[in-house]
């Protein structure tokens, strides 16, 4: 079915009637292409286009954004929104609203953000239904999105570099960058391939990249002294967080450390015994394992900074995000 379903439109209308909210004709609404309405809180009309979304992918969102004019809110519809694509949503500024009840709607004067309603999983579409593209952001991909940003000219590079460089398969290489081009963060032809968007991307990457990558690629959290620790001679390892920001930090108090290991091999057990670390949930020390290549040396044993970035923005830590957001600036620059 292209358009949306009557039961859809119904919860809709419903739950933004009981915010003191009215929206326009919802009968039209499709998942092909977002279809103008408008909504009506009390004196004030707000333009907005509504897509319909069976399942609701930040990759197609995304997609439908581009095509959407930066003054006008895309407004997602849908029978359930997980919290890794809301997550995207509301980084990117886009509106939502489920058959849960989960919400986003962000204006001058407006602000709508319910999180962690479950609803009747009865009343909503199969999980496994998927239209469109894949979600980019996933852990695997993520990687694949990191390499291209912090190494721009390599996305005009063969697939098998751009794999190797991000430690995935030629296959997922090829996903992601299809991907990407599908929402316009590629353009390419025959012979050309070009990262576009760097700026839009990087943003939408370094939100998504605790809930996702991060998650995925940790290997330990404890506790311990961060002062003086040293790693077991031969390991290749980088340093991120604020430990590989002295420059924004002095005292640092946590460490995100990177060890390069295969997936089948745990934490070190040397390094935890040598610096008398042990596990704690919410410990001072992160270990995640190292899946880049060649992004510059690790003589230094220093992460890429977009690296650093991500994880000092996932400490979700006042100091450590003020510093995040001014190394936001240098990024800039460097795509």
């Amino acid at each position: 079915m292209d358009t949306v379903p009557g039961s859809l439109v119904e919860s809709v209308q419903s739950q933004l009637a009981d915010l003191n909210i009215q929206i326009g004709d919802l009968t039209e609404v499709n998942w092909l292409r977002p279809t103008p309405t408008t909504l009506a809180i009390g004196d004030r009309l707000i333009d907005v286009a509504v897509l319909y979304l069976p399942h609701m992918s930040a990759t197609e969102a995304l997609q439908a954004a581009h095509a959407v004019p930066q003054e006008i809110p895309l407004f997602v519809i849908g029978p359930r929104i997980h919290e890794s694509s809301a997550k995207t949503f509301r980084a990117r500024g886009i509106w939502y609203l489920d058959q849960a009840g989960n919400a986003f709607l962000r204006d001058c004067g407006l602000l709508i953000d319910v999180r962690g309603r479950r609803g009747d999983r009865s009343s909503l579409q199969d999980d496994s239904v998927h239209v469109g593209p894949t979600n980019p952001f996933s852990p695997r991909r993520a990687q694949v999105v990191f390499v291209l940003l912090s190494s721009p000219d390599l996305a005009g590079a063969p697939l098998r570099e751009i794999a190797r460089r991000a430690g995935v398969s030629v296959g997922i290489a090829k996903e992601t960058i299809d991907t990407l081009a599908s929402i316009g963060f590629v353009e390419q032809a025959t012979a050309y391939r070009e990262l576009v968007r760097a700026s839009e991307l990087l943003d939408l990457w370094a939100s998504t990249y605790s809930a996702n990558l991060g998650r995925a690629n940790k290997m330990f959290v404890g506790s311990g002294d961060v002062s003086d620790w040293s790693v077991p001679e031969g390991t290749e390892f980088a340093v991120s967080g604020e430990q590989a920001a002295p420059g924004y930090i002095r005292h640092a108090e946590t460490l995100v450390l990177y060890i390069r290991a295969d997936k089948k091999t745990h934490t070190p057990t040397d390094l935890l015994l040598r610096n008398r670390w042990h596990r704690e949930p919410r410990g001072n020390v992160t270990i995640r394992r190292l899946f880049w290549q060649d992004l510059g040396s690790l003589a230094d044993n220093v992460a890429p900074p977009l690296l650093i970035y991500a994880d000092l923005l996932a400490a979700h830590e006042p100091r450590q995000t003020q510093v995040a957001h001014e190394m936001r600036r240098d990024l800039e620059q460097r795509i």
